[in-house]
């Protein structure tokens, strides 16, 4: 009798017009109890997959939870929607991620420190996000028109002025009677974002404002356009709410009130890439933020970190991914490390313990395969890649293929859908 093997897994190869095996709900597995006439193959049942819950409109883009966080819940970001769902099935939508119902998304999760609450950043090659569930008090500046020289506002009794003149003009010091000196600019846009730098003490002294500016303690400024200013209380809860907000000029209005609002409440809000730049990929280790931002315009392979129990990322917490030019497309947090994957390499970096230099590429590793955009995952003690070429590889002390020809062809396929949208 002849001997017909049992198929032992799905199969499909167009080029050589083979016939396609479907196999669904089996997986192979050999049976040494078996004689050779049954060529020692078992085929065993998996069971199916079951419905837990409907979260939104779909496509199901991502899934995300972090044991030990915001109750063990499942965060879902279905379509342009961001949702939660508890340990009992219970959904809640939070609020839309961008406009893209089908890009890519990447979420990261850091634990409660001392009395900093825990965070979830999201990106999604947009706007980097972030979710707070007890919320810190927020407020608006609008500019209804033009912003004017001399114009003030004040923050916690802190008062900053704009000036078309020397922003070291006089004894500037934050009070009342000598606001700090914010440079005006030929534009709302500058204004405003000078104001944005004055207040997070990030722009250049003696340029942007006042030499001896110090950083606000109370409020960080999170989000900047050509008409609005956006803050935040640096400690989260209702206690922000009674941080006071005042202003002179024809032109400008904290919407909203005299005080900060919105504190002690679930919140879901912007963090500021420097540049404007968007955020592609995020990952957490050892309470450091690890950030991708959208590559190219000379960014190609940087990256950004938010420092341990922060929410702001300073401009110059960066490094950049130098051994090749490829754009770096995903993060991994795998073993000790975190792994900036390119295009066409893949580069471990370790934490270095020193917090003027906290990061630095660990040395004597690197592979030249490049990971396509999203596909790198972490599982147990290895990494796993999808190259740039439908290949899947196993980092894991070293780089070892772990995909047959015909599963390559059905990636390089789904690639080249992807790519035309």
């Amino acid at each position: 009798m002849a001997l017909i093997s049992v198929g032992r897994s799905t199969f499909r190869r167009s080029v050589a017009k083979i016939p396609s095996i479907v196999l669904r709900n089996r997986f192979f597995e050999q049976n040494p109890v078996l004689n050779a006439g049954d060529d020692f193959t078992s085929l065993i049942s998996r069971p199916a997959l079951r419905k837990f819950v409907t979260v939104g409109d779909g496509p199901i883009r991502f899934t995300f939870d972090e044991p030990g966080t915001f109750a063990d819940s499942l965060f879902v970001a279905s379509g342009v929607g961001l949702h939660r769902v508890s340990t009992a099935g219970v959904m809640s939508y939070i609020g839309d991620i961008g406009t893209n119902p089908i890009g890519s998304v990447s979420m990261a999760a850091t634990g409660q420190i001392g009395t900093t609450p825990e965070y979830l950043f999201i990106a999604d090659g947009g706007v980097l996000w972030i979710y707070l569930e007890d919320g810190s008090a927020l407020g608006n500046l609008d500019a209804s028109g033009a912003v004017l020289n001399n114009d003030t506002i004040s923050i916690a009794n802190i008062y900053y002025r704009w000036t078309n003149g020397s922003v070291n003009a006089g004894t500037p010091d934050g009070t009342l009677a000598n606001p700090w000196l914010v440079n005006l600019g030929a534009t709302n846009a500058a204004a405003m974002t000078a104001m944005f730098k004055a207040i997070n003490g990030t722009g250049i002294p003696g340029t942007d404002y006042s030499t001896a500016l110090i950083i606000h303690p109370s409020v960080t400024a999170y989000s900047v356009s050509t008409n609005d200013l956006f803050v935040a209380a640096k400690t989260p809860g209702a206690a922000g709410n009674s941080i006071a907000v005042t202003e002179t000029g024809a032109n400008i209005s904290w919407v909203g009130g005299a005080t900060l609002t919105g504190g002690g409440t679930p919140q879901l809000r912007q963090v500021a890439v420097p540049d404007d730049l968007g955020a592609v990929s995020i990952a957490v280790i050892n309470s450091y933020v690890i950030v991708v931002p959208v590559q190219g315009r000379g960014t190609n392979g940087q990256f950004f970190w938010i420092n341990p129990g922060e929410i702001t990322i300073d401009p110059l917490n960066f490094a950049t991914a130098e051994r090749s030019p490829d754009p770096a497309n995903q993060v991994v947090v795998f073993s000790d490390r975190f792994w900036i994957l390119g295009q066409t390499t893949t580069e471990p970096w370790v934490l270095t313990g020193n917090p003027d230099a906290p990061v630095q590429r660990f040395g004597g590793v690197l592979y030249d395969r490049g990971a396509w955009e999203g596909t790198a995952i972490r599982v147990k003690d290895s990494l796993i890649v999808v190259d740039e070429d439908g290949a899947v590889f196993q980092i894991a002390g070293g780089l070892k293929r772990v995909s047959r020809p015909d599963i390559e062809e059905r990636i390089r396929r789904a690639i080249q859908r992807q790519a035309r949208g």
